[in-house]
């Protein structure tokens, strides 16, 4: 069993490391002009032991996402539980944001290197698909469709959209921000729209002074 568990922490080790290269050669260099040599020798391994893990570069990257992703999903699948009756519900959904902020900002130059390959190497991409299936079965499930006032799909599309360019804004700032701020931030912005985020249509006693 102790034999198994150093094994078992070696290789966490050596992914961890060779995960931290991926990142600080992304941000160096990019993804396109890295390669598997500037990972052994940054990561401090042999060629031999990276190829034990990953077939190339862009395997590294897919397992890379998909380690995410996993993780981020279980953080979703909570919405599961959130009743849409209950008089809690706002605060429920607010604790879910504050959660996978959490996430975000303890993995930020991971997620800040990844989130900002485009391409073929979107993560971004990967990230819709689960924020609109996750939407569609678990936040909006809880709504009756004949209520909206706009299309689902619109709908649903400009959430994703705002939400990830918070999120982009965020981890480029360096996380400055406590998650729970811009968890407040992302339910104002949910909840009463850009426009009144902004200040329009208030009136003077509701107006913040600065």
């Amino acid at each position: 069993m102790k034999a198994k568990q150093t094994v078992d922490r070696r290789i966490a080790r050596t992914r961890l490391a060779i995960r931290e290269a991926l990142v600080g050669l992304i941000k160096e260099k990019g993804f396109d002009a890295l390669t598997v040599r500037d990972i052994v020798l940054l990561a401090n391994i042999n060629r031999g032991t990276f190829y034990l893990h990953y077939k190339d570069k862009f395997d590294l990257l897919e397992k890379t996402e998909t380690e995410i992703l996993n993780e981020i999903y279980q953080i979703f699948i909570k919405t599961s539980s959130i009743g849409f009756d209950d008089d809690h519900v706002t605060d429920q959904l607010q604790e879910l944001i504050i959660s996978l902020l959490v996430y975000v900002k303890d993995h930020a130059e991971l997620m800040h290197a990844i989130l900002g390959l485009q391409g073929d190497y979107s993560l971004v991409k990967r990230f819709r698909v689960m924020l609109d299936q996750n939407l569609k079965l678990g936040v909006l499930s809880g709504f009756k469709e004949e209520n909206f006032l706009v299309p689902k799909e619109y709908l649903i599309a400009y959430i994703i959209q705002a939400h990830l360019g918070v999120l982009q804004s965020w981890l480029g700032s360096g996380c400055q921000e406590p998650p729970a701020e811009i968890a407040r931030i992302l339910f104002q912005l949910s909840f009463n729209g850009p426009m009144r985020a902004a200040g329009f249509g208030l009136n003077k006693s509701e107006l913040v002074p600065r």
